[in-house]
């Protein structure tokens, strides 16, 4: 999880929130009179999750795999849920970009993401930089904290260590390129210009790679 930075608002959310009953479950079939180029109308409910892909370098707000996932939907997520903060359901702020999370599995043990967590609170919020400062990662590709709060918030409540969906498996491998990648380039020798050099791209690059809190976490400790 890395901290996201927002973006101005869709223009299309500011107009439709501004009619008389508009809703979030509305924003699907809202017309924007923009078309996808499959010909097709896009609504409002498009225009804002294609906003928050982007603005997120398109990956998930909690996994951090690319979105869309081939053959799988981004959804948006609420930070507040709807069911605890109804006022804030079409509040762009309290939007993010989240993954599938294998909602449609039958066992909720293998879901992650949004699709685990239901309504359950969070204390983690990737809007807020102070929030996931204790993030931390194993070689393994486990993510962790050693503060209980958010520890259950990755591990519990959003379930960001799922084997189903290979989650640890997936961090490892994109941490194991980036060793790789240091050793061909550097076998011998310090590497801490080269670090803060790949830290500073990582950081900045978008898309971003997916699993990138991971890199940017190793980084960060190799860069000092």
């Amino acid at each position: 999880m890395i901290k996201i930075k927002k973006g101005p608002e869709p223009a299309e959310l500011v107009q439709y929130r501004q009619l008389p009953g508009a809703t979030y479950q509305d924003m699907h079939g809202a017309r924007t009179g923009k078309y996808k180029a499959d010909g097709s109308p896009e609504d409002v409910y498009a225009v804002v999750l294609d906003n928050l892909i982007r603005e997120q370098g398109c990956i998930c707000a909690y996994c951090m795999c690319r979105i869309p996932e081939k053959g799988k939907n981004a959804t948006i997520e609420h930070i507040q849920p709807q069911s605890v903060s109804p006022s804030q359901a079409l509040d762009y702020r309290n939007m993010l970009a989240v993954c599938d999370g294998n909602r449609s599995s039958h066992s909720n043990a293998h879901k992650t993401c949004d699709a685990h967590r239901g309504d359950s609170p969070l204390s983690v919020n990737p809007l807020l930089a102070d929030t996931i400062v204790d993030i931390k990662y194993r070689s393994d590709g486990t993510i962790y904290s050693d503060k209980a709060a958010v520890q259950n918030d990755l591990d519990v409540t959003l379930n960001l260590n799922c084997k189903e969906r290979r989650l640890p498996e997936n961090r490892k491998f994109a941490l194991d390129q980036l060793l790789q990648e240091i050793r061909k380039k550097h076998p011998t020798g310090s590497i801490k210009q080269y670090c803060q050099d790949k830290l500073a791209e990582y950081q900045t690059e978008s898309p971003h790679s997916p699993y990138v809190g991971i890199l940017i976490y190793w980084l960060e400790k190799h860069a000092r």
